[in-house]
């Protein structure tokens, strides 16, 4: 007669390979229904258009339609909720950005908690921000910005795309570590703010250099700086933010594929080497370089530490403002 222990120990092993056997199955005969990537930003921005060009990858990998749902509002927030409330089986992700990992510092009631409500899949780009002025405005470097932004104390103003987006996140870096004050304006979205820019409304932003790829080439607005650690091969003349004058400035927006908390292994597996296999395919490292994005692929365990790093330090630099500032 077994031990009343052996038996337990049996019927657990019964049940953790029977699990792990279904967990196979529900992948095997994943998706049979089409996929939703929320997008929690206006069309047009660079979030949108990386969900875009993620959308119709996956659709080529997995074979079944992929479709991007726009959910703009509270810096991301409010898309991220749907998402996390969402059954976790695969057919409903997040285009999340490094504005989610500060989220919690801005808004103190959110009904999600991005790094425990969330399945983190895989990085899908790295942009690096642009600091960029207006044609007209008479400064040529950062050191030159800096110090008109300190000789006009309560009128100088930066745009964002919104409260806790990344322009308003590596703005407020940028005014802690270069020591000037600045009035936040927060727009809908990066296309408004764009206008506001080029007609003189806010005098300075860190938008993406996806966004402010065309208006660069078009000649309407300069850049300054990137805000990357080294400078970016898709602007190679345009010097980093600590070259420039501001020693130690780094920031980098980062794009990612988020699931509700507990979906199934097997599942985030499948979409994590879909986008892995995607990042291979000429078209979509076309679509990268027009968004001077370099690829991403980090995989789900990597990305999982890699939220919860940026999460602190984001938490960190956001405490000394508020979703109301």
């Amino acid at each position: 007669m077994l031990h009343p222990l052996t038996k337990l120990v049996r019927s657990l092993g019964i049940a953790v390979a029977f699990a792990a056997t279904a967990n196979v199955a529900v992948a095997a005969d994943w998706p049979t229904k089409p996929i939703t990537i929320v997008a929690p930003f206006t069309p047009g921005g660079t979030t949108d258009i990386v969900a875009r060009a993620v959308a119709a990858q996956l659709q080529k990998e997995l074979g079944q339609s992929v479709v991007v749902d726009n959910r703009p509002g509270a810096g991301g927030t409010l898309g991220a909720a749907m998402v996390a409330r969402a059954q976790p089986d695969g057919y409903t992700l997040l285009l999340a950005n490094v504005g989610h990992a500060a989220a919690s510092a801005l808004y103190k009631n959110l009904p999600y908690d991005f790094e425990k409500d969330m399945t983190h899949i895989t990085t899908v780009a790295v942009v690096p921000n642009v600091l960029i002025v207006r044609k007209s405005l008479p400064v040529n470097n950062v050191k030159e910005l800096i110090a008109y932004l300190k000789s006009h104390p309560g009128e100088a103003t930066f745009g964002s795309a919104g409260i806790g987006t990344t322009q308003h996140l590596s703005a407020e870096l940028l005014k802690k570590q270069a020591s000037f004050d600045a009035v936040h304006v927060p727009y809908k979205g990066a296309s408004p703010m764009m206008t506001d820019i080029i007609g003189g409304r806010v005098v300075f932003a860190l938008d993406s250099a996806a966004s402010a790829n065309a208006q660069l080439a078009g000649g309407n607005i300069k850049a300054l700086a990137v805000t990357t650690s080294q400078r970016t091969r898709f602007l190679p003349d345009v010097p980093t933010l600590s070259e420039a004058g501001v020693p130690g400035y780094q920031m980098s927006t980062w794009y990612s594929l988020a699931a509700p908390r507990n979906l199934p292994p097997a599942i985030r597996d499948r979409i994590y080497n879909a986008v892995v296999a995607s990042m291979k395919d000429p078209s979509m490292q076309t679509t990268l370089q027009n968004m001077a994005a370099e690829p991403g692929g980090m995989s789900p365990t990597a990305l999982t530490t890699f939220v919860q790093t940026e999460t602190r330090r984001w938490t960190t630099i956001a405490s000394g403002f508020s979703a109301t500032d």
